[in-house]
């Protein structure tokens, strides 16, 4: 780990006058803030620097998708507050930038990973003894419910029709993506990571690592139809074609990127930005509602309901660590729950 930069012992008042610490504050003002002075020693360390040491271990602590998003929370806060040093950060900070995006119009349920963020970046360093703001002042909202997203398979067909009937390699590879997310209801990153090592064609099942277990169901097998196998292929076929022509990163990724763009560069393993972007773009082709890769995975627990299933089998299916998880695709709302009432109570 870096070494935050150091100061050889001087008085602070003389420390001050050479090196001025300040903070940027609103309107442009600005407001100087002594330097932390520990063992004889004056210390500072800038917010840009503290970020990038505290990404750096929790590299090795969690996913690299809850590291991205924690860092990105973080560089928004440090744009706000004009790269301050970390010592000087108050809650009143915290509270006003929150304020300031909730005035702004973000979403709710967004605030739970911004205030977390927040909260394990203060504590990293008060653990090792920086004198910054508790991190337990920093509040916790409670998320907002939202009644979940849920494709239909009218709006899917619609989602499948919209992919042009051609030799394109990318319709050929978005056709068997989508289709693979329907059969399964697996997340978008769980299909992403597969590699070709992982599918058995013969017997239309793979085994995947389930994305957010940590211990009890570290993996598991998905399943699939004919008319996805027959997708499959001529995906598998297609890819080995573009593997004689362009460099693949990942030689055993079985979706790659085939043209590049902003999230993903040629050759790569096609990843969760470029999913939600095609699904957007078949969507408004379909002229239906978006329809994101959860919505598939929330029709499969919910189907596997309406037809008899239980709540162990909608965990064992989607790969959920406990039935508490599985318990809200049990739930029927509109039309469904009202067919349901009537069917007990009557007209």
């Amino acid at each position: 780990m870096k070494i935050p930069r150091k100061r050889w012992s001087l008085e602070p008042e003389t420390f001050y006058a050479l090196y001025p610490c300040r903070l940027a504050g609103r309107g442009g003002k600005e407001r100087h803030i002594p330097p932390i002075c520990l063992g004889g020693l004056c210390v500072y360390m800038r917010m840009k620097e503290a970020i990038e040491q505290f990404t750096g271990w929790r590299t090795f602590k969690v996913k690299k998708g809850t590291v991205r998003g924690y860092d990105q929370e973080l560089r928004r806060f440090c744009l706000f507050l004009r790269n301050p040093e970390i010592e000087s950060v108050s809650i009143h900070h915290v509270m006003e930038y929150l304020n300031g995006m909730m005035e702004l119009g973000w979403d709710h349920n967004s605030f739970v990973g911004k205030c977390m963020a927040l909260r394990k970046f203060f504590e990293f360093y008060r653990l090792q003894k920086y004198p910054v703001l508790d991190e337990n002042l920093i509040p916790i909202l409670q998320k907002e419910y939202k009644i979940p997203r849920i494709a239909d398979e009218e709006s899917y067909k619609k989602l499948v029709a919209a992919i042009p009937q051609n030799n394109d390699s990318r319709h050929i590879r978005n056709r068997a993506i989508i289709k693979l997310l329907w059969d399964t209801g697996a997340r978008n990153g769980e299909i992403l990571s597969l590699d070709l090592k992982d599918l058995q064609m013969d017997r239309m099942r793979a085994i995947i690592k389930t994305e957010k277990s940590k211990g009890r169901r570290p993996i598991r097998e998905i399943f699939w139809t004919e008319d996805t196998n027959e997708s499959l292929k001529k995906w598998i076929e297609k890819r080995e074609h573009l593997n004689k022509k362009m460099k693949f990163e990942e030689q055993d990724a079985l979706f790659i990127s085939i043209m590049g763009g902003p999230a993903h560069r040629s050759g790569e393993r096609f990843g969760i930005k470029g999913v939600c972007e095609m699904l957007r773009r078949c969507s408004n082709r379909a002229d239906i509602p978006y329809m994101n890769a959860h919505s598939f995975r929330h029709h499969m627990g919910h189907d596997v309901v309406l037809k008899g299933g239980s709540s162990a089998d909608v965990m064992n299916i989607l790969g959920h660590s406990s039935l508490a998880s599985s318990t809200i695709y049990t739930m029927m709302t509109d039309k469904e729950l009202e067919s349901r009432y009537r069917q007990f109570k009557g007209k």
